[in-house]
């Protein structure tokens, strides 16, 4: 063998290399299982680019541009306080759903036992709108379940009006006049806001514990009667002021992302509006895409899948 074919080798040798690690940081392959009765959209691992970066971090952070502000690749988006322009997340749907429980807590936890309240119940928004409640309570253990059925409730006046049922179950503490956790299931829930309708179909679990709170959820979010969007295995970690978030997002055209919180973000609450931190989504050949949040606005940039920053992952 002559040099000459010595160097083609060693070049087909370094590209088969390349390829096999772009494949291992999600370069080509590693599908997710797809339940195909609730989200029939693209399946494959997607490419991230400056044509789609807005629809893997804002849209995607607000689980399917719910409300989202009609952002632009590396320009700054100012916060905009009114009902029209505000981001609605699918963290503040479930707290919402999750806050008209605790009503109910509350008010059970003025009687001798939560069980005579909550048998049969309404809440009520304190803008508008109800919350029907069923539910069984064991007081030996605090386990619990029941049903809502929410007709166009609100709690505040930039939030989601709410209107189905959900499924509950969960842990009360009577010690306490709180819930340690809670899992609901919707099939399906609505949530309008000033940018339209949200449907979902799935589940949110809340849990709490000495250190902070934590919600997870798996749902598919169509909009305003679009295609499903797929939130998969989100987790959200809140504590102590800071908010991280994993999990899978699909988007029905692109394909899936993984979502991840580099940074963590700054916010209030579970559902509250960051101050500082990135939401960043990882896709194909290293791509990726990050919505960094400051006190002035947000901004999104995005490195690969355009031909360019073909460097090796490093993460």
């Amino acid at each position: 063998m002559n040099v000459t074919e010595l160097k083609k080798v060693s070049k087909i040798a370094c590209i088969a290399a390349v390829l096999a690690l772009l494949s291992a940081c999600g370069g080509g392959g590693g599908d997710q299982p797809v339940d195909k009765s609730k989200y029939t959209g693209a399946t494959a691992r997607a490419s991230i680019n400056t044509g789609n970066a807005v629809a893997f971090t804002t849209d995607a952070y607000a689980a399917g541009s719910i409300g989202s502000s009609a952002n632009v690749i590396g320009v700054m988006v100012q916060n905009e306080g009114s009902p029209d322009g505000k981001l609605t997340t699918l963290a503040e749907i479930a707290a919402t759903v999750r806050g008209s429980l605790a009503q109910l807590f509350a008010r059970g936890g003025q009687a001798t036992t939560l069980t005579g309240v909550a048998a049969s119940s309404t809440v009520y928004g304190a803008v508008g709108g109800s919350a029907a409640v069923t539910m069984t309570v064991n007081e030996s253990t605090g386990n619990f379940t029941g049903t809502m059925t929410f007709s166009r409730y609100q709690n505040v006046s930039d939030g989601p009006t709410i209107s189905g049922t959900v499924t509950m179950t969960g842990i009360y503490s009577p010690n306490t006049g709180r819930y340690d956790s809670i899992t609901m299931e919707c099939a399906p829930l609505s949530a309008t806001t000033a940018k339209g309708t949200a449907t979902i179909y799935g589940s949110f679990a809340f849990s709490v514990d000495a250190t902070g709170e934590k919600l997870k959820m798996s749902c598919t979010v169509s909009v305003n009667s679009s295609p499903n969007y797929w939130v998969k295995d989100w987790t959200y970690t809140f504590t102590a002021g800071t908010l991280t978030i994993t999990g899978v997002y699909y988007h029905p055209s692109y394909g899936y992302v993984e979502v991840t919180t580099p940074t963590p973000l700054n916010v209030s609450s579970i559902s509250g509006v960051p101050s500082s931190g990135v939401f960043q989504a990882a896709g194909a050949h290293c791509s990726k895409a990050r919505l960094t949040f400051s006190s002035s606005g947000s901004v999104v940039t995005a490195t690969g899948g355009d031909g360019q920053d073909w460097q090796l992952c490093n993460e």
